[in-house]
Formats: C-alpha cells, structure tokens, sequence
C-alpha cells in the first residue's frame, strides 16, 4: 500500500493541489483512491457535518478526528494508493494547546496500522501575508476557518513540531505554498517519483 497525505493551513492551496494530482493520475491512469478528513464516505460524511457545525470541546474534537479517522483506514484497507486531504497532522496542528493534549495525539498516532503511515506528507507552508490576502479573495468559510485563523502562530507551530517527528518511515515535505500553483504541482510530481510512489 502507497499512502501520500496533504496538509496546509486554510487557504494554503491544498484543494487545488488535491485537484491537479487527481488529474494528474487520471491522465496517466494511475489508479488511486482519494479521500477527505473529517469524512470520506456517506457515513463519515454525516460526521463531519456534525463536527463543523457543533461548538464541542477540544477533547470531544480530538476524539472524534480520531474516531472518524479509525472507522475510514478499516475501509481502505485493500486500497492499493491512497490520498488524504488532511490526516493526522490536521490534528495535531490544530488541536494540540498544551502537553497533555500532545500525550493523548501522539498515543492515538501510534495505534494507526503503520500501512497506513504516509509514505509521504506534503505541508503546504504559507506565511500570514499570503494568508490574509487569499482569505480576502475567498468567498466561502466555514465556522472552523473563522475560528482558527486568530491562531495561525499556534497552529503553524504545531506543523513545525510534528514535521520533526519520526513517525515510521514516512518523508516530510514542506513546500512554500506562496509558488504558483503549476510550480508547486510540479515539485510533487518530482517528489512522488523520487520515492518511487509514481513513476
């Protein structure tokens, strides 16, 4: 199993480079399977509706990325490539305020399956200059953009932290989302090729 994962602050450019990828494989017909988190299925789905309109504590949310994201690998399992938009990262990222909070994440980390660990992950790092001028031209947001976009230091911090860490054998790799969307396509192609995911 081939697993690749997207990661990004809101308004990083992630869907897009979701979108090329996706292109990308159905061109040179690659065959995959892309997904989401919160959700990717028709009952997942409903969960995440739940999430993103609920005013839940940081614990409950920890808790139900987690549960969301369990209940997702167990239907992926005969998959033979994999694309997440947002794993678990995204929760660590987003919800890790304190020690306590990085104990239970990390714990949870350790009980995935490691056939599903990321052979790679792309972070899309954007810095708050880009961020507020792209939040300005984006029409649509969710309860969730509004209510984490205050914490941009935090939250990026957090990314920082987890792309440090050895989390099987998977490649971390942090690309400066403030490039053209074709120069940053074009740097994951080359990456996907060099770990052998693509050829």
């Amino acid at each position: 199993m081939k697993v690749i994962s997207f990661e990004g602050f809101e308004y990083s450019g992630k869907s897009t480079q979701i979108k090329l990828l996706k292109k990308y494989f159905i061109k040179n017909k690659i065959k995959s399977t892309f997904t989401r988190e919160p959700g990717g299925n028709k009952d997942l789905e409903k969960i995440r509706n739940i999430i993103i309109k609920s005013n839940f504590d940081n614990l409950s949310l920890i808790m139900f990325f987690f549960a969301s994201r369990f209940s997702l690998l167990s239907s992926l399992k005969n998959n033979d490539l994999i694309v997440f938009d947002r794993f678990f990262d995204s929760t660590y990222a987003y919800q890790k305020y304190n020690l306590k909070e990085k104990k239970l994440i990390i714990s949870l980390i350790n009980l995935i399956d490691q056939k599903f660990i990321p052979n790679i992950t792309f972070y899309l790092k954007l810095d708050k200059k880009n961020l507020m001028e792209r939040k300005n031209k984006r029409v649509y947001s969710n309860k969730f953009d509004k209510k984490y976009f205050g914490q941009f230091s935090r939250i990026q911090r957090n990314y920082n932290e987890i792309s440090k860490m050895k989390i099987g054998k998977r490649k971390f790799v942090t690309i400066d989302a403030s490039l053209s969307a074709n120069e940053i396509h074009e740097k994951i192609i080359v990456h996907l090729k060099k770990c052998k995911l693509i050829r």
